[in-house]
């Protein structure tokens, strides 16, 4: 080398600009380098990293099933949707992409971004976009026949098969994701939709938002866990928060916007638990459970359901369309020490007639004196088909039709949290405890959280809890030899006092009360429990 400094600066910019001119040219490893190269900013933290990688692997590699939840603004979306759809082309200019997102217009956003991104950088590319296919939401590689269509997941995606599904934000919000329906449908055109237009070996890669435990993300990793690989990447590493990164409790994420722990402390602050653990943790529930927690239930939970209780309500949250959406029908006893007991729960999707014989059958099954529905939307209508399925099952003993609440009664007024309180507040303390195992009420229970729509068979329990604790204020029935002896009955048998707040008591014999109520379909627990 000359000792001109002049000539060993030229040579050294040579050089270097050699060594740019051939990373330049060489294809990026992953879609994040491709990523950090065209898109201005870009920022490759760990957590793109290794998103990166996952997802060349399921690009490169057949049948990968991926699926990614971080928070927001963490560039996900940029390196799935967009950048994602060109690293796939431009490895296989003939492979075809859906990408679907909740809506046409959020699914053609990302479509249109990434045209544009190829429009300025198909050189380094190696493809462009043909000018006889220019919709935004549906184009094709220049000369080839790979190319991308982008529609809403409900939009009935047809006539176009897929080598790669990018899936990005099934559900638009909380509310879209609290509605059964919703969820069912979102469930079924992914599975008879956008799955069956997948080529033998095609991947599939879903980014999202866990806003319920039965969402489309919940439903897939909880019937196929084997199949599909989960990513998440909590903003804050916690306890029972699956964490991708493999951080210690109390880490922060690094924030491609900069955010600190404070910040993120802040956002928790102002946006309340659901949406925090929703949005920036990747769950749809805190750890430790949401207003009502699963340790109450396992602690004061009853083996079997009381054998003779004081009284059984079905209580009831109708489903409105009358066609089919989610009905709470749950069946609760009072026992003679004051203890709600909850001992049956058969809520499902049904019609109006479906969910009023249901309720019908449970009353009858549990030996209920009451059927309550919830009553803010149509009260007469409630008690009408109600009344009309008990007449058609032509049982021998009555049974009362109520609507809740009471009108002028003052009692269940606010919101769905206001309204549960008193049957939070035993579930905590032990005044109502689950008889047995109802394990798809004891989910809902303990996933519901301030904010988020009320599960339907908890809303339904809310109804028998404070009919069952409102009768017990007005109407007690004792046992007791003393009480017996008092009122002129023989020492030491006992008797049932029934004392009313209008009007003397009544006292019957207590063999001759338990008697009565077996042969009138007293609950028999070992017949009627769940497990």
């Amino acid at each position: 080398m000359t000792d001109d400094p002049t000539a060993r600066a030229v040579t050294i910019l040579v050089a270097a600009r050699s060594l740019a001119v051939a990373r330049a040219a060489r294809r990026p490893d992953n879609p994040a380098e491709l990523a950090a190269r065209l898109v201005p900013r870009y920022r490759i933290t760990p957590a793109i990293a290794l998103i990166g990688d996952a997802l060349a692997d399921a690009i490169r590699h057949p049948d990968r099933r991926l699926i990614i939840t971080t928070p927001p603004r963490t560039g996900k979306s940029v390196l799935v949707s967009q950048v994602g759809t060109m690293f796939a082309l431009a490895r296989n200019p003939d492979a075809r992409v859906i990408l679907a997102s909740y809506a046409d217009s959020l699914a053609q956003e990302h479509s249109h971004a990434a045209r544009a991104l190829i429009a300025e950088h198909a050189a380094a590319l190696g493809f462009g976009i043909s000018a006889d296919k220019t919709a935004v939401g549906r184009w094709r590689v220049d000369g080839r026949a790979g190319g991308l269509l982008a529609a809403g997941i409900l939009s009935g995606i047809t006539g176009f098969g897929a080598d790669l599904l990018l899936v990005d934000d099934p559900v638009k919000n909380a509310q879209d994701a609290d509605s059964a329906s919703h969820r069912r449908n979102v469930l079924r055109e992914f599975r008879s939709t956008l799955m069956t237009r997948l080529h033998p070996g095609a991947s599939c890669v879903i980014i999202g938002t866990r806003w319920h435990e039965q969402d489309l993300i919940g439903t897939l990793l909880a019937e196929e866990p084997d199949r599909w690989q989960h990513i998440n990447i909590p903003a804050i590493a916690e306890p029972g928060v699956p964490d991708a990164l493999g951080r210690e409790p109390g880490v922060a994420m690094t924030s491609a916007l900069g955010r600190t722990p404070e910040q993120f402390a802040d956002i928790r602050a102002a946006v309340g638990s659901r949406t925090w653990h929703a949005l920036f943790q990747g769950v749809p529930t805190a750890p430790e459970g949401g207003l009502i927690k699963r340790e109450w239930l396992d602690t004061w939970r009853l083996p079997v359901a009381p054998p003779r209780p004081v009284l059984t309500v079905v209580g009831v949250d109708p489903s409105d369309s009358g066609t089919g959406d989610s009905c709470g029908i749950v069946a609760a006893s009072m026992t003679s020490d004051g203890v709600v007991s909850v001992i049956a729960d058969v809520s499902a999707p049904m019609t109006s007639d479906a969910w009023a014989r249901a309720a019908v059958d449970l009353a009858v099954g549990v030996g209920a004196s009451e059927i309550a529905v919830e009553g803010f939307a149509a009260r007469e209508t409630y008690m009408r088909v109600v009344r009309e399925a008990l007449r058609r099952a032509k049982i021998d003993r009555p049974v009362r039709v109520t609507t809740w609440p009471p009108k002028g009664s003052g009692r269940g007024g606010g919101d769905a949290v206001a309204r549960s309180a008193a049957l939070i507040q035993g579930l905590e303390v032990g005044t109502a405890r689950i008889a047995g195992h109802l394990p798809e009420l004891e989910q809902a229970a303990v996933t519901w959280q301030a904010g988020q729509h009320q599960p339907d068979q908890l809303a339904a329990l809310v109804v028998a809890h404070d009919v069952l604790t409102h009768a017990a204020g007005g109407r007690m029935t004792l046992a007791a030899p003393s009480l017996t002896a008092r009122l002129g009955e023989r020492p030491g048998v006992g008797a049932v006092s029934r004392l009313g707040r209008r009007g003397p008591a009544s006292v019957t014999a207590l063999s001759d009360y338990l008697r009565r109520n077996g042969s009138r379909g007293g609950y028999d627990p070992l017949m009627h429990m769940r497990h």
